[in-house]
């Protein structure tokens, strides 16, 4: 069966059914026919495609768009929450490491005193066996911390420890001026070995209390009083 030529008005009107795929076979070869022929009618085809072409391009560009800015979005989140934790972090490390400077100045008792500054004397003993002795560290300074130590040989060292920023003594005095006493007994008896010499500082910057065999004063009542001995 041979169609009809149709005139342009008519194919206009049934542009926009073929392009949407709406008007039967035999308007799609009546019009497919007349676009073949007629280039105005080809030309208002292409202007539909188009129309119709851009909204759909404007709708993905907009689309990718607003995946961009949730991309950045997501981003500067993750930025952020990253840029807190290390902030975190580091202030924490920085917190710390103040705190463990601090303890290391003022606190953490790990420097000896020299014996250059210290006077031992006025060393007794009691009947009990315990070495009375005055010790007096003359730099102005507190102490806080005696360490006993003893080596294999018999050698025992009271050794001053101080941290490395000192505070001015105060009275009542504590470590660095007044009597003290070491309980030989005792110390042998925890440590399980024979105490020969008694020593007030280290191994290198030592000065000698008492050694076996030495013969001490007898302690003054109002020393043994000050200890709480009678």
């Amino acid at each position: 069966m041979k169609l009809e030529k149709a005139s342009c008005e008519i194919i206009k009107d049934m542009l926009p059914l073929y392009y949407d795929n709406v008007c039967s076979d035999d308007s799609k070869r009546m019009i497919e026919e007349h676009l073949s022929e007629c280039n105005n009618c080809k030309v208002d085809f292409e202007k539909i495609q188009d129309e119709i072409h851009s909204p759909e391009k404007s709708i993905m560009e907009n689309k990718t768009d607003s995946n961009v800015i949730k991309n950045i979005a997501t981003s500067w989140k993750r930025w952020r929450l990253k840029s807190f934790i290390k902030g975190g972090i580091i202030s924490a490390l920085l917190i710390t490491i103040i705190i463990l400077g601090y303890v290391g100045l003022f606190k953490w008792e790990i420097e000896s005193v020299s014996t250059d500054i210290v006077e031992i004397r006025d060393i007794s003993q009691m009947e009990d066996g315990k070495i009375v002795y005055y010790a007096g560290i003359n730099d102005g300074y507190s102490l806080n911390t005696i360490k006993y130590n003893m080596d294999s040989e018999g050698n025992f060292y009271m050794t001053p420890l101080r941290p490395l920023i000192k505070k001015e003594a105060q009275p009542p005095y504590g470590g660095e001026k007044g009597y003290d006493f070491i309980d030989i007994k005792v110390q042998e008896e925890f440590r399980g070995k024979e105490i020969k010499r008694i020593y007030y500082g280290t191994p290198k910057d030592k000065i000698l209390i008492w050694e076996k065999g030495m013969e001490l004063p007898k302690t003054s009542e109002e020393v043994e009083k000050n200890f709480g001995f009678e």
